[in-house]
């Protein structure tokens, strides 16, 4: 695992603090996290996604709601390994 140290003022250092406080999580968790989501982000955008779709992604809220039928899954040849 790699190590990064970020050099913050203490305005966004408290900041940082009291948002992995209010979700119960330490500092370097929160942190991390939050990295990995922005990693995930840039690298869909790039792959032609648009911006912000992570934050919809399953946000549909409507009880009337389905996911359409699909049909069965076609069956694969097995592997031969040699």
């Amino acid at each position: 695992m790699s190590t990064l140290t970020l050099e913050l003022d203490s305005y966004l250092a408290h900041s940082l603090e009291e948002s992995a406080r209010l979700e119960h999580k330490p500092v370097a968790a929160w942190a991390r996290e939050r990295l990995r989501i922005a990693a995930m982000e840039t690298k869909a955008e790039a792959n032609g996604y648009p911006p912000g779709w992570l934050r919809l992604f399953a946000s549909i809220e409507d009880d009337t709601f389905a996911a359409p039928s699909r049909s069965d899954a076609k069956p694969l040849a097995a592997l031969e390994l040699e």
